[in-house]
């Protein structure tokens, strides 16, 4: 029972070997998942992993367990591997964010922006199943935290940046604040950060005309903000940026 989907050949027989027990439950995913079946798991630890078809009628069922070595692992039986049951169409219940995320993530990677629809219908076309469109959203979030990191994570990154800024481009500004907090998780809190470079300080001085505009922009994602842009002309009436600052909001204080 093998539809080929485009994904390779997934195909399980005794004695197949795998690296250790996430590896094993990963293909056995994929080829239920490729073969449209659902299965459920009778039994999983550290030494064997049982599963068999979610159709009492169909009797496929698969029996690993892990070698002398104490990591790989391979197949010992598979029952009526040739199955008998009725195939899904397009949902199956293997089928879920992690799954999504890890086919996806190449696709994702190349288009943070990819929409919920776009995702739906790559998953549709390689791999026959589906997922609503909310939850494809949840799953695209993951991969980008998974891609790029979390934000916390990130603003952890700015006073450092900063402190690389002064040091490798002397002449430049780069401010960053932070407010104490009473939080052993969370000490510190990120409040505003202020970056001039060098050559546009140079810029505004040698070549801009003497009027400088302020423009701002909210900040989408879980922590928000505003963005400031200080903007000059130069000589040619060209835009010429001068400095930005990320604020919590666009005020006089800011």
């Amino acid at each position: 029972m093998y539809v080929d989907r485009g994904w390779g050949n997934i195909n399980l027989a005794p004695w197949q070997i795998f690296t250790d027990k996430h590896h094993v439950r990963e293909v056995v995913r994929d080829y239920a998942i490729q073969c449209s079946f659902e299965f459920l798991v009778e039994r999983a630890n550290k030494k064997v992993y049982t599963v068999a078809c979610l159709d009492t009628g169909c009797g496929w069922r698969l029996h690993a367990s892990r070698l002398p070595d104490g990591t790989t692992r391979t197949i010992k039986k598979i029952d009526n591997p040739k199955h008998n049951c009725r195939a899904l169409k397009t949902h199956n219940s293997l089928v879920n964010i992690k799954w999504a995320a890890t086919k996806l993530m190449d696709d994702i990677r190349a288009n943070n922006d990819i929409s919920g629809r776009t995702l739906n219908e790559l998953l549709e076309s390689r791999f026959e199943v589906s997922l609503k469109t909310s939850i494809l959203y949840k799953m695209r979030t993951l991969a980008l935290k998974e891609i790029n990191g979390g934000h916390d994570e990130s603003y952890g990154y700015l006073p450092g940046y900063a402190e690389m800024v002064k040091q490798t481009n002397q002449g430049s500004v780069a401010i960053c604040a932070w407010e104490a907090e009473y939080s052993i998780e969370k000490p510190l809190t990120f409040t505003r950060i202020f970056i001039s470079f060098e050559a546009t300080i140079s810029g505004l001085v040698n070549g801009c005309r003497g009027l400088i505009g302020v423009d701002g922009a909210h900040l989408k994602g879980q922590y928000g903000g505003t963005l400031l842009s200080a903007i000059a002309l130069d000589g040619n009436n060209q835009l010429f940026l001068i400095a930005w600052a990320i604020v919590s909001s666009e005020d006089q204080e800011t």
